[in-house]
């Protein structure tokens, strides 16, 4: 496994922490439960694990990918800006879960629990836009500008290609 292998393995981990920790910390905050807050904010410290450990193999795993066919300088560099962001809000979120973890042993404060769940959103956005634009360096289909070059084949196109005219 190289750094490439090992980027694409983990850069996914940050956005899931994300995806499965806002609805429990929704519910459990909807419902005072805290155990379903504190399972919520275990997510959001994995999630922030997660978003070093891709943010770390990613300058490596540039290096990798940077010089295959197809790939845009453009894309690797947008990709890694938004990622910076990304890396930076998701460790304040993983710490301040930690911390709630931690400070808040008995009753967890619902205040608490509403700060956390706004920036684990705005998180979300950060990281869910990273991901987009990683994805866009090796996937032409998903990039703005294919999406203006491609169109459906029309029945013309069809017919000459039954028939070979092209």
């Amino acid at each position: 496994m190289n750094a490439a292998h090992l980027h694409l393995l983990v850069n996914h981990l940050p956005l899931f922490g994300i995806v499965f920790g806002l609805p429990l910390l929704a519910f459990g905050w909807w419902r005072g439960r805290d155990g379903l807050v504190r399972l919520a904010l275990v997510f959001f410290v994995v999630a922030g694990l997660g978003a070093a450990a891709a943010y770390f193999s990613g300058e490596e795993a540039e290096e990798i990918v940077e010089h295959l066919a197809g790939v845009s300088h453009e894309a690797v560099e947008a990709h890694e800006d938004a990622a910076y962001y990304a890396f930076l809000l998701a460790i304040v979120l993983g710490v301040l879960s930690l911390g709630a973890l931690l400070a808040f042993r008995q009753d967890f404060p619902r205040w608490a629990a509403g700060v956390l769940a706004v920036l684990a959103l705005g998180v979300f956005v950060l990281i869910a836009r990273a991901n987009n634009l990683g994805g866009q360096i090796r996937h032409p289909e998903i990039r703005d500008e294919q999406a203006a070059v491609l169109r459906p084949p029309s029945s013309d196109d069809a017919l000459r290609a039954r028939l070979n005219l092209d």
